[in-house]
């Protein structure tokens, strides 16, 4: 199945190469006019080519477990025909709705291009590590599945699930946190996350997965919370469906989402229920046989509960204000929007037992990868921080050869450019940015206009410093000659990708390194 899929894969971005235009996929999604690296991830930058390379991410991880993983036969029978039947049922909706190969005929001479603000290099490394952040979370519910059925969750189950796990763990976060990235330096907003629905998807799972990991500390130290670790296990998994469903059935309305019609949707809310029912039906059925001996927690047994509270308590806010405006619109036809100032005002609240709780469970000094994960969150939440509370914004129009103060940063408007790239002409403008008098550099962001799609894209130029970076974004010009311009100071917003990246960091060394 692996080598079939890789085949496919390769054969797709072949025809995206060679801007094969009979393939509906590529007329849609493409133009030879397109950069290369555009051409290569747009194979999958849309949703028939996500859903081929979600084939192939599960056969992977499936192959990868056949051979790496050292357990009983029964167990490891299990685990994979679980896994047989989430690919199973992914390549029939694949192959009945979502054919990546379908011809188009007669040939069109050009395509119609790949949406401007997909065509960055964050879109191009996003997609692909969040799926396998995402489907290795069908491996973790395939354990939950063996586990249940050989009625077997103990240390040894701990031990198996723990590398696939945090493998798993840790490119989820890589993938949320280039999802951030590439919002942040490609939209023009100044922002990296904007609690957009889609972005709350990819969310859940992270929170969940973030329970799991903690609840199985308990299981593994002595033997406690085994169903509950087990029905975490099966939810992330089931958030991941959720997440899939919601971008690929046209009920929400985002920048990252697929316009996918009602057969689609049909089709992959029942993949939720056949795959999420059935689990549930024998978590239901075997439960009552994993029940654990009564236990007194300690310290640190007790933090590990409170940390599940908490990032259930965030699972639910995230999950309401999703989802609510779903069901309104589908029961009384009443369209409303949660904005992010719903999210900020609770988390606000939040964030301060969330630190406390870090800090004393938090024992030791040395680097490990306990603590280096820990860090790496405490660092996401101060680059939070920094920049909601910090950070400095201002709209105004400009003439050539004006300058404003940002803070303590002077900027002047010096001239504007005109370029032409691959496939778009750009109207640049050139500042000077300068503190104290001292020139520090040049900020050159762009107006783009890309005539195959016929649409028009902001390009930020940041300047990174250590404090902060300072954001220019560039307009158009009114009938007087003043241009719109958008200029932010983010302080430390840095932190937040350190932190992703230590997280990631920390999961990988949790795998490798040698238990004491």
């Amino acid at each position: 199945m692996l080598v079939a899929a890789i085949a496919s894969q390769i054969c797709l971005i072949y025809s995206f190469v060679i801007s094969d235009y009979s393939v509906e996929n590529v007329y849609k999604n493409s133009h030879h006019l397109k950069p290369l690296i555009y051409k290569i991830s747009g194979s999958w930058g849309n949703h028939e080519g996500s859903m081929l390379l979600l084939i192939t991410v599960l056969c992977a991880y499936t192959l990868a477990f056949s051979f790496l993983s050292k357990i009983s036969k029964q167990e490891k029978l299990i685990i994979i025909s679980s896994q047989s039947v989430i690919i199973a049922l992914f390549a029939a909706f694949t192959a009945f709705t979502s054919n990546p190969f379908a011809q188009v005929f007669p040939v069109p001479l050009d395509g119609l291009g790949l949406n401007p603000i997909l065509q960055d290099i964050g879109l191009a490394l996003h997609p692909p590590m969040l799926y396998t952040g995402y489907l290795g979370f069908s491996l973790i519910f395939s354990f939950a599945i063996a586990g249940l059925l050989c009625e077997k969750v103990d240390r040894n189950f701990v031990a198996k699930i723990q590398p696939w796990l945090f493998f798993s763990y840790g490119f989820l976060t890589l993938g949320v946190g280039l999802g951030s990235w590439w919002a942040y330096r490609e939209l023009g907003w100044g922002g990296y996350w904007f609690w957009d629905p889609v972005e709350n998807v990819s969310l859940m799972p992270w929170l969940i997965a973030s329970a799991l990991i903690h609840t199985l500390k308990l299981v593994g130290k002595k033997e406690i919370y085994k169903n509950w670790a087990v029905f975490l296990a099966i939810l992330t998994f089931i958030l991941c469906l959720l997440g899939i469903f919601l971008t690929r059935s046209g009920v929400l309305s985002s920048v990252h989402s697929f316009a996918i019609d009602a057969k689609r949707g049909f089709f992959v809310i029942t993949l939720i229920f056949i795959i999420g029912g059935s689990a549930l039906l024998i978590f239901g059925a075997k439960m009552n046989r994993l029940r654990s001996a009564p236990a007194t927690l300690d310290r640190s047994g007790k933090l590990i509960l409170l940390n599940n509270y908490f990032l259930l308590i965030a699972l639910f806010i995230v999950l309401l204000g999703t989802t609510y405006p779903i069901f309104l619109r589908g029961l009384f036809n009443e369209f409303i929007s949660i904005g992010a100032n719903y999210y900020n005002q609770i988390f606000k609240i939040m964030i301060v037992p969330f630190l406390v709780l870090i800090a004393f469970s938090t024992k030791s000094a040395r680097p490990t990868p306990k603590n280096i994960a820990h860090l790496g969150f405490l660092f996401i939440i101060l680059g939070v921080t920094f920049t909601s509370y910090l950070g400095l914004t201002k709209e105004l129009s400009l003439k050539l050869g004006e300058s404003f103060m940002l803070g303590d940063y002077k900027i002047k408007f010096e001239k504007i450019d005109h370029l032409a790239g691959e496939n778009f002409v750009a109207r640049q403008g050139n500042f000077t940015l300068s503190k104290n008098d001292k020139e520090l550099g040049e900020l050159q962001p762009q107006l783009r206009f890309y005539p195959v799609s016929d649409q028009t894209t902001n390009e930020a130029s940041i300047k990174h410093r250590f404090f902060g970076d300072v954001y220019l974004v560039i307009g158009n010009k009114d009938k007087n000659e003043n241009y719109a311009v958008r200029a932010y100071y983010k302080p430390f917003i840095w932190l937040i990708w350190l932190g992703c990246v230590l997280i990631f960091a920390a999961s990988l060394l949790k795998i490798f390194r040698k238990p004491k």
